[in-house]
């Protein structure tokens, strides 16, 4: 291959093969497209498939683990008819192909253009992206490259009421796009709604403060090598203008005294060796002082962790924090950091029906729980390798396998706050 490639971090051979009648475009965010042995990078790839169908290979280099991009399709509902559906994608180029970074659907869309795909490709056999015509209605809103503030996503993870802190989890909490892919905005009025909902359902108190009468502390884990875009807008947001204002993992803008919204920027890549994690140990050290500080604050201060999609990375620093605050077992901390609120349907990597651990309900489905399954053993492997760091005399060779079950998964009857576990 080039050595325009050979520069890159990563590159993984891949096949696009769109059903017949369709028109496939294929565009990066992050990284580059090569065709076969060409040495020139492109940005994006289209696919005109004829009725009896077409295939082209092709290779993604970045100089990251990550690159991220979108497919949009075009096909035939009948003569002269034609629809067009969307989905946004991120490539994982270290140790597992790829998966879009929704339960299965875009937001806003029921939708699902592509099956994940877990062959690890190899030079002489691609890694095959089945392109499928969508399934469900037409998306409900304006399609947008990054994600839409989803309240199912948003959850309690901890409460320290008398620290006057509290955790959230969720997804990037932008409003949709005014345009199709159009620049967005963090919005905070429904995270708040969406946030006390939570705590109302989750704990059975009335006392949530009031909007804009907390600090709100947002810790994006995106990585501004590929989501660089998306970051810039959350820090315009909140008043910010350059990635620049975002290192060293300060807040913006800085700590005043009154109430006021801040963010700050962790870039979450998992990896699998030991002592080797691009993750921060000291991120989530700091994260578990501020939830627990040696003075209680004059007014809450409220901490909302996300990723792109409030899966994967979201997950690993959820279950790093129950390690390192509550100084949980590595099981215990596994499913409490995938664990969130019952949603109503799950795909992919989203379990719906889980079972009970412990409890008056234990061996039965539980009715308001569900588990988001980390995508690859990577992040799963990050937890590890995070729990042997933070205990080194009571390391752990392998996974515990009930935190990893799929079939069911399982859950704890109370939350981390309700009973000293």
């Amino acid at each position: 291959m080039s050595n325009k490639k050979s520069e890159q971090f990563k590159s993984k051979h891949y096949l696009l093969a769109p059903q017949a009648s369709t028109t496939t475009v294929l565009t990066l965010t992050s990284g580059s497209i090569y065709l076969s042995d060409s040495t020139e990078p492109k940005t994006s790839l289209q696919l005109v498939s004829p009725a009896s169908g077409a295939s082209q290979e092709f290779y993604i280099a970045a100089s990251s683990e990550y690159a991220e991009g979108y497919i949009t399709i075009t096909y035939n509902t009948g003569v002269d008819i034609t629809s067009t559906a969307e989905c946004h994608l991120n490539f994982f180029l270290e140790n597992t192909s790829w998966n879009q970074d929704t339960s299965g659907s875009f937001p806003n869309d029921t939708t699902t253009i592509i099956a994940k795909s877990s062959t690890k490709p190899s030079p002489s056999s691609p890694t095959l992206l089945v392109v499928t015509e969508p399934t469900g209605q037409k998306s409900s809103g304006v399609d947008s490259l990054y994600q839409v503030l989803n309240p199912e996503m948003v959850f309690l993870v901890d409460y320290y009421p008398e620290n006057k802190t509290m955790l959230f989890r969720g997804n990037t909490p932008f409003d949709a796009p005014a345009t199709d892919n159009g620049k967005q905005t963090v919005d905070f009025k429904k995270l708040h709604d969406y946030m006390e909902a939570k705590y109302v359902k989750e704990t059975g108190k009335n006392d949530f403060p009031a909007f804009n009468t907390y600090n709100l502390r947002d810790i994006c884990l995106q990585s501004q090598s590929s989501e660089g875009n998306s970051i810039l807008w959350e820090l315009e947001s909140f008043g910010g203008k350059e990635l620049s204002q975002l290192k060293g993992q300060v807040w913006y803008p800085s700590d005043k005294a009154e109430p006021q919204n801040q963010m700050c920027n962790w870039e979450i890549q998992p990896h699998n060796q030991p002592s080797n994690d691009v993750f921060d140990i000291d991120a989530v050290q700091k994260l578990s002082s501020w939830m627990s500080p040696k003075t209680a604050p004059d007014i809450f201060n409220i901490y909302y962790i996300h990723c792109a999609s409030g899966h994967d990375r979201t997950g690993i620093v959820a279950s790093a924090y129950m390690i390192a605050n509550r100084k949980f077992s590595l099981k215990r901390s596994l499913i409490y950091g995938t664990t969130i609120a019952k949603l109503s349907s799950g795909s992919g990597q989203l379990q719906v029906n889980c079972k009970d651990l412990d409890g008056k309900n234990i061996g039965n489905i539980d009715s308001d729980r569900s588990r988001i399954q980390m995508i690859a053993n990577v992040y799963d492997k990050t937890v590890l390798n995070i729990y042997n760091t933070l205990n080194p005399k009571a390391t752990i060779s392998e996974l515990p396998q009930t935190a990893l079950d799929e079939n069911p998964s399982y859950v704890y009857s109370t939350y981390p706050w309700e009973k000293s576990l």
